[in-house]
């Protein structure tokens, strides 16, 4: 997980001061990048939209269902934070639509 709150918190902020209007749409994570992120939107009253896996309806493949139904509303773009396989199943299936990705790195946004 990514948890560099201020680094997360300053992507975020420089994301905003482009798109005024934004709207936070993340997977509703507990914890890490995610969970920064929806704590960022909630702190900067920006409208957020969590994306939450249907475990019970997909079982194991919640998580990638739940990547494309995020995508089917075609957001702007997307900041991939470091993760796991399903951050980059998200990031792949944006690319092929067209969608702008950012990669947030530990070095750098």
């Amino acid at each position: 997980d990514c948890n560099d709150h201020d680094r997360i918190w300053d992507a975020l902020d420089k994301v905003r001061e482009k798109h005024p209007d934004m709207v936070l749409l993340h997977g509703g994570s507990p914890r890490g990048a995610e969970r920064i992120a929806a704590c960022w939107a909630e702190s900067r009253k920006v409208t957020q939209i969590a994306f939450k896996p249907d475990w019970n309806r997909h079982a194991k493949a919640a998580p990638f269902r739940r990547n494309d139904q995020l995508l089917s509303v075609m957001p702007y773009g997307l900041i991939v934070f470091p993760g796991s396989g399903i951050t980059e199943n998200l990031a792949d299936k944006a690319r092929r639509l067209g969608i702008p990705v950012w990669r947030f790195t530990e070095g750098g946004a």
